[in-house]
């Protein structure tokens, strides 16, 4: 809905951020970008509009990884859902659901569909 709010890490694939940051205002979402470290910072950025957290497991580009279990337990203590990008990871490497996600995304074009032979971006909640 108009108005609604999501708290994201900054380390971000540029196509994400770019989505976040310019698109999304086009429904009047806002999404307030916070440091992957700063945990206080991402509970302090939280408000009652605020919908879920999200991150990239590990982070595109950078490689840098996320403690989902500290994000998860922020998400968690608000009754927020933390919504995971495994992309980079892929459940190869990273299962986010045993770190405490709740909704997984991936884009099927990178690890998952052979780096570009196939098209889609599956799904997955709890």
């Amino acid at each position: 809905e108009a108005g609604d709010h999501m708290v994201s890490t900054n380390k971000l694939y540029g196509g994400t951020f770019t989505q976040f940051s310019r698109q999304f205002k086009q429904f009047n979402w806002e999404v307030t970008f916070v440091d992957h470290e700063d945990f206080s910072g991402i509970e302090a950025a939280i408000t009652p509009k605020t919908k879920a957290i999200y991150c990239e497991s590990i982070a595109n580009p950078g490689g840098i990884v996320c403690d989902l279990e500290r994000y998860a337990a922020i998400a968690h203590a608000h009754g927020l859902p933390l919504v995971v990008d495994n992309t980079t990871a892929t459940p190869y490497l990273v299962r986010p659901f045993e770190h405490g996600a709740d909704i997984i995304v991936h884009s099927a074009t990178k690890g998952l569909g052979g780096l570009a032979e196939g098209l889609g971006a599956p799904t997955k909640g709890a």
